[in-house]
């Protein structure tokens, strides 16, 4: 069965005719079910679905991976403008209140809905409360995700505000989503805040499969050469074969991905990508 990727918004764009947005929007095809993996920053990716031909109405799963705006902030009008057939994945954490520093004040860059708005909407939401959730047969919600290696740890400006007390975010909310193929585990992520090195140690831990490929953003952009290469030699060495990567993963790291050898997409707003 193939395993079918569209990129439905992202910061760039494969052809003039899509918009484009500091966010991302995949929409996943796989065994007769559709996953849509975030809803980017606004309505853009409904645009792009409808130049596409692509009916959203039609999704089974949409799965938020945090609570950062550029992730969340089309939801509203997802649901506004199909039937709400879906369910709806959150982590519990998802609420959280999520900001940036910006110089010398807070900037809040959380989601634009609270948890009153999916009960007036009438959404089915899920709320997995274990940390390796079985969505269906071979498709896993992953989250807690185990902090392994010292070269994510590096200080961020992301701020949360929980129990009311502002601290580091250390993205208690992110979740990844898990497709098991034939060949392999499929991680897809949002943004990968918890370490793209964590993220797969914990997935192949918690699955006790080996990584086929890996789709999404993985927070590189801001970070420092030698994370960036650990992060290519940890890839190498894991013989992942395929990446499809965008959003904040940075043109230093995708060059460097590409120089290790793994056969790496772009994941441009108007990309298919099929992997048999």
């Amino acid at each position: 069965m193939t395993f079918k990727i569209t990129s439905l918004v992202e910061n760039t764009k494969s052809q003039d005719c899509y918009l484009s947005e500091p966010g991302l929007s995949l929409l996943i095809e796989w065994q007769g079910k559709s996953f849509l993996m975030d809803t980017g920053a606004s309505e853009a990716f409904l645009d792009n679905a409808d130049t596409m031909e692509k009916d959203l109405s039609k999704v089974d799963y949409v799965i938020l991976s945090h609570g950062h705006s550029d992730h969340s902030g089309g939801l509203r009008t997802l649901c506004r403008s199909t039937r709400r057939k879906f369910s709806l994945v959150l982590s519990p954490h998802f609420f959280d209140k999520k900001f940036i520093r910006d110089q010398e004040y807070l900037r809040y860059i959380g989601n634009d809905f609270a948890e009153e708005f999916l009960q007036i909407e009438n959404v089915a939401t899920i709320f997995p409360m274990i940390d390796t959730f079985s969505l269906l047969d071979g498709v896993y919600i992953i989250s807690d995700i185990e902090r392994i290696t010292d070269v994510e740890k590096e200080p961020t400006d992301f701020i949360v505000l929980r129990g009311g007390e502002y601290a580091e975010d250390q993205f208690a909310d992110e979740q990844v989503l898990v497709f098991d193929l034939p060949q392999g585990l499929v991680i897809v992520t949002g943004c990968g805040h918890s370490g793209i090195i964590n993220i797969c140690e914990t997935v192949k831990k918690r699955l006790q499969k080996p990584i086929y490929a890996i789709v999404g953003g993985l927070h590189l952009k801001s970070s420092g050469n030698e994370r960036i290469e650990q992060t290519a030699a940890y890839i190498r060495e894991q013989g992942i074969a395929k990446l499809a990567l965008g959003h904040c993963t940075g043109e230093r790291s995708m060059a460097c991905l590409e120089a290790a050898g793994t056969e790496i997409h772009s994941l441009a707003a108007g990309t298919v990508l099929e992997f048999d």
